[in-house]
């Protein structure tokens, strides 16, 4: 039972942000945990599994929150920064609750960073200079409603959010002292 808790818990929270996002789009945007999914990927399961998982579950909710494949190369660069976010948690799998969270932090900036990095080099209506980047990374395109720290700060609350639950999850907590011995509870 306990084995199969973490993976129940991933795919009833990512059907909670999702079901969140449909219905607050505009006062919670990007309030998903799609970084998060792959950062703790790699403490779900050994080698490839911590991997196909997280991809397994991203692929198929992807039609949901952005809508079908139209656009190979924003496909790609998200595939792309998901890769880097799995291979972060990897990293420090190893590590403490306080170590994770933070990760869970660095994935979103990371996520972010790739994503919106490719958006300025790709998209013309960015300037090719700091300040183009700057605006891809922080107040996002001309006109606007909302700028782009919006959604890094959804992303990363989102992610500890999920994170956190994810890891209290996985926490094996010791057996009561108050419980009752099984040899007493025969006589």
């Amino acid at each position: 039972m306990h084995r199969y808790l973490p993976f129940g818990l991933i795919v009833g929270l990512l059907i909670a942000f999702r079901v969140v996002g449909i219905l607050l789009p505009e006062s919670l945007p990007n309030f998903q945990p799609l970084a998060a999914v792959f950062f703790c990927g790699a403490l779900l399961a050994p080698g490839w599994r911590g991997f196909a998982i997280p991809f397994g579950i991203w692929a198929i909710t992807y039609p949901f929150g952005i809508g079908p494949i139209y656009n190979f190369p924003i496909f790609g660069t998200t595939l792309f920064a998901l890769i880097a976010v799995f291979f972060l948690g990897r990293a420090i799998a190893k590590r403490g609750l306080p170590t994770l969270l933070l990760g869970s932090m660095g994935s979103a900036f990371v996520f972010h960073l790739i994503t919106n990095g490719s958006a300025w080099l790709g998209d013309p209506m960015y300037q090719k200079s700091l300040t183009g980047l700057w605006q891809s990374l922080w107040s996002g395109p001309p006109g606007s409603t909302l700028p782009s720290w919006i959604f890094l700060r959804n992303l990363t609350a989102a992610n500890l959010l999920f994170t956190g639950i994810f890891a209290g999850a996985q926490l094996r907590f010791p057996r009561s002292a108050t419980s009752i011995p099984a040899p007493l509870l025969a006589k």
